[in-house]
């Protein structure tokens, strides 16, 4: 008696498993690939609607441009706008460089003679000038550091002092004789009130 053993089944169960290997990785390959067109679509369609938005935007402000351009003295007005706008700080530098030069001829200021003031929007003061010696430059120094305190008209040490941080921040030696400074002060804000 001999046995027979038929190996077809197994060979074509590989055979079958090997097919749905490849069909599953067919079907997931085909799943990204769908996945990521769509992802390209979206982003394509996005894109495509961000710029119809930004064109349509830039179209809306040429237009209004155009009609700000039309109307008539608008350059004028918004110019004398900003001149009204800025009238209040200009009022309280025009404050501050008046207590400056009560405090600078409160200084004895035959010794010192200024050569230009600015201030810039921060409120930060510079001056340049020359004196006979830098002991007059430190007059005007403490000077100004007193001012509202213990010199000028009212006067008390409980006042906000006018000008604080101010500091010499340059001097130097001419051949002269004479010595150039600068001032850098810092303006106090609260100082300067309707009475004073």
């Amino acid at each position: 008696m001999s046995v027979l053993i038929n190996l077809l089944p197994d060979l074509r169960q590989a055979k079958l498993r090997d097919k749905r290997r490849r069909q599953l990785a067919s079907g997931v390959a085909v799943v990204i690939w769908s996945v990521c067109g769509g992802v390209i679509v979206l982003l394509s369609i996005y894109w495509g609607g961000q710029k119809a938005f930004i064109a349509s935007k830039s179209s809306s402000i040429t237009e209004k441009i155009q009609q700000l351009k039309e109307v008539p003295g608008i350059i004028d007005a918004l110019t004398a706008q900003e001149h009204l706008a800025a009238l209040p700080g200009l009022y309280s530098k025009r404050v501050y460089i008046s207590k400056f030069l009560n405090a600078y001829s409160a200084s004895n200021p035959a010794d010192v003679a200024l050569s230009t003031l600015t201030m810039d929007a921060s409120n930060a003061l510079k001056v340049t000038g020359s004196a006979n010696s830098y002991a007059a430059v430190a007059k005007l120094a403490r000077a100004l550091e007193q001012s509202n305190l213990t010199v000028g008209p009212n006067a008390l040490p409980t006042n906000q002092p006018y000008f604080t941080s101010v500091a010499i921040t340059g001097a130097s030696a001419e051949q002269t004789g004479k010595i150039n400074f600068t001032l850098d002060i810092v303006v106090g804000l609260g100082a300067v009130t309707n009475g004073n």
